[in-house]
């Protein structure tokens, strides 16, 4: 299970339409979800009203349905508690993949709005990749979560972990090293070649892990074209065809072609449904 957090400025909301959310608020901060299903997701969220608005003003937004209001502060530090349907694509796409959700801290604030998903490495490029064609986000990072804090997990096998916890015990990952791989091999009984290859398995299972949420990740162009599809469906469904939205449909379609014209060798060489190892022997080859 992995974290990732997308940061875009406040000058930059327009590209994902959600910038009539600073006519109306200070700071809005999500607090967990009532409702998570495709076209119906209902969110509690903590509004800082600008002043002069008013609660009933929120409902003027396209993107945003007031259900329910649990409390309606009278001192503007507290804000309001409002119970939210949430219309937009990305939101519905993230419902839909049916393994990564938001979670408290994501917030639009006076630097911008800054949202944060959890879920499976592989759900979380997903979702990078289709957020990089609505508008790149001036920031990402990612980071690893530890759930399971009695039970010791990873994403390596029995064996893989135990020929890398020898490795690293014996001094194979010191710098300088105290061990060489030909002393490594023979101490386990094993070729030399062998344990080169498995290391370098397994450093690239690692790395992967990693780093993959953090990369400027590009979703292959048919992939790409059938979920930006799924999105303009559900849009039309919930009766959203806004031109606000509809310009942020065509913008995505306009940046999958644009991408396709820039780097037609790249879509063509890489399949991002590879697992990993494939792809990084792959990309070995390309570099030799």
């Amino acid at each position: 299970m992995r974290e990732a957090s997308f940061f875009w400025k406040r000058d930059r909301l327009g590209a994902i339409e959600i910038a009539p959310l600073l006519d109306v608020a200070e700071r809005i901060e999500f607090l967990s979800y009532i409702n998570r299903a495709p076209k119906d997701i209902q969110c509690l969220l903590k509004f800082h009203l600008k002043e002069g608005i008013s609660i009933s003003d929120i409902d003027s937004l396209d993107f945003l349905d007031v259900i329910d209001v649990m409390h309606e502060s009278t001192k503007p530090e507290e804000g309001h508690l409002i119970i939210c349907r949430i219309i937009h694509p990305l939101s519905n796409l993230n419902a839909r993949t049916k393994g990564t959700y938001a979670v408290p801290g994501s917030r639009l604030d006076e630097n911008g709005l800054t949202y944060i998903i959890q879920g499976p490495s592989l759900k979380l490029r997903l979702m990078s990749g289709v957020m990089r064609l609505m508008s790149k986000p001036d920031r990402t990072s990612a980071r690893n979560l530890n759930l399971t804090p009695q039970k010791y997990e990873t994403i390596l096998s029995e064996k893989q972990l135990k020929l890398a916890k020898f490795a690293y015990d014996n001094g194979y990952y010191d710098l300088p090293k105290r061990i060489k791989i030909t002393e490594l091999s023979e101490q386990m009984g094993l070729a030399r070649a062998t344990v080169s290859e498995h290391l370098t398995k397994i450093e690239g299972i690692l790395m992967d892990d990693i780093f993959s949420s953090m990369t400027d990740v590009r979703l292959r162009p048919e992939d790409a074209r059938s979920i930006v599809l799924s999105m303009e469906i559900d849009m039309q469904d919930a009766g959203m065809n806004t031109e606000g939205f509809e310009s942020l449909i065509q913008r995505m379609k306009d940046n999958i072609e644009l991408e396709l014209e820039q780097n037609p060798s790249e879509f063509n060489e890489i399949d991002s449904s590879k697992n990993p190892e494939e792809i990084l022997s792959e990309l070995r080859k390309d570099i030799k």
